[in-house]
């Protein structure tokens, strides 16, 4: 984390600040949660929707906070720390990581994405870390809060990092692209997540580019090659000093993937029509892909083919994500972290791996779609005739019209609930019975609460 003088502080925000307390106090870390304040962090109250974190201060300094940043217009700042006055609190926590992200000396891959942004910085930071000193992004800190906080936990000594990158509008990779300035950059696809912002996929290319605008020169940009739309996008990027690398299962690609085979608790590949094969412990022949994109940035890096094997076969990874789990004698697959086509097309594909005598496909809706909205989750409802599936169960209000697409084309029951509770009481006779289920939703319908309650009452 970062570990910096007061004054250091000061100098990298340029701020102005009220003389009081310990002034040569050393700023170890930084909090934006005053219940998860530690002895030494400067704390940084930001102003949300629903809370202002300047009213925590009290709680902060209780937690043992050396300083707090301090927003200008805001009246009575404490009065027994060092208070560093900011125009405005997120400002400066971004451009003290930007600050903080310019004094280390290790390499930094930043990941964009609409699908497979979390598994691949998960391969990624595997494969780094049997060689270098790794840190990667938490959960899934990716936005304009959670990069400068990922940036600032990072240690001085740090020779590598993996940093999540995600955006909903067009313009914000600007902003997090000047904070993480990333050697090696990877997009790993464009989907339709984030239409209703964004307006097109093409619209999503161009912004998912815009990684490159502070690259260092001589960076390396990652992205898959099977994408047209993609391919687009870089073709016009303004930038002749970086160089580039593709990846997918097309012919053409710098790193193409052959021999895919999967199976329930792995998957295994090879690379350009060669004998050797990798192995990576996770499951869904889309993680192929995202593994193709972290060794490119690992072979660039200078990583042997030992090393990265190592790296694929012990992924530490992000929960809520393609986790399989058994609750009574039902298996489960959870991915509720996050929905749209691209993704939920994915946990199908994975789900046809899964071998059980009686499947279930528990589906949620897929938020921020735009006009289409209903269109595609009826459309992604008829998909499901593609893939074996015993019962169809859906919950919100769009996934009524995927329950309604699914009814038109299998002869398996398809219920729609509109309640977690209902959901739950539905499925727990089922954790009695030897069965398989498939749980995905976007985030805001907390499908987890419904998997964490079925682990609470089996």
């Amino acid at each position: 984390m970062i570990t910096r003088s007061l004054e250091a502080i000061i100098r990298m925000l340029d701020a102005d600040y009220i003389e009081q307390g310990n002034m040569n106090v050393q700023i170890k870390g930084v909090c934006i949660d005053s219940r998860k304040a530690v002895a030494g962090n400067l704390y940084v109250p930001l102003i949300g929707a629903r809370a202002d974190g300047h009213a925590f201060v009290k709680e902060a300094i209780q937690g043992g906070v050396a300083a707090t940043l301090w927003k200008r217009d805001v009246p009575n700042p404490p009065a027994d720390i060092p208070v560093l006055i900011v125009d405005d609190t997120l400002d400066a926590l971004q451009r003290l990581a930007k600050a903080y992200r310019e004094q280390l000396s290790c390499r930094i891959i930043g990941i964009t994405g609409s699908n497979g942004k979390t598994s691949t910085k998960d391969i990624a930071a595997s494969i780094l870390s049997q060689t270098y000193r790794t840190y990667k992004t938490l959960g899934n800190q990716n936005n304009e809060i959670g990069v400068p906080l990922t940036l600032l936990a990072l240690a001085d000594d740090a020779q590598a990092a993996v940093v999540e990158m995600g955006i909903e509008t067009m313009d914000e990779m600007d902003l997090l692209s000047e904070m993480v300035q990333p050697d090696i950059a990877i997009i790993t696809n464009i989907g339709e997540a984030h239409l209703v912002n964004m307006g097109s996929k093409e619209n999503i290319a161009i912004a998912k580019c815009k990684i490159v605008k502070a690259m260092k020169p001589k960076g390396l940009l990652i992205y898959n090659g099977d994408q047209k739309v993609l391919r687009d996008a870089v073709a016009r990027l303004e930038r002749d000093d970086i160089e580039l690398a593709t990846f997918g299962i097309q012919p053409g690609n710098d790193l193409q993937i052959t021999a895919l085979a999967t199976s329930m608790d792995h998957i295994s590949f090879s690379i350009n029509q060669e004998a050797q094969r990798y192995e990576l412990d996770m499951i869904g022949a889309h993680n192929a892909c995202n593994a193709a994109a972290a060794m490119l940035a690992g072979f660039a890096l200078g990583m042997c083919d030992e090393a990265i094997q190592r790296g694929l076969n012990h992924v530490e990874k992000t929960g809520l994500r393609n986790e399989v789990m058994q609750i009574g004698e039902m298996l489960v697959l959870n991915d509720s972290y996050k929905s749209n086509p691209q993704s939920v097309s994915a946990a199908l594909d994975t789900f046809d791996t899964i071998q059980a005598p009686y499947k279930i496909v528990v589906l949620g809706d897929m938020l921020d779609l735009g006009e289409e909205e209903i269109m595609i989750h009826y459309h992604c409802g008829k998909e499901l005739a593609k893939h074996a599936v015993d019962e169809v169960l859906t919950y919100g209000e769009l996934s009524a019209f995927l329950c309604q697409g699914a009814s038109n084309v299998l002869s398996c029951p398809c219920f729609h609930f509109t309640t977690h509770a209902e959901l739950i009481e539905y499925l727990k006779p089922y954790l009695k019975k030897t069965c398989a289920m498939l749980i995905k939703g976007s985030r805001g319908m907390h499908l987890d609460e419904v998997v964490e309650a079925l682990k609470g009452s089996k």
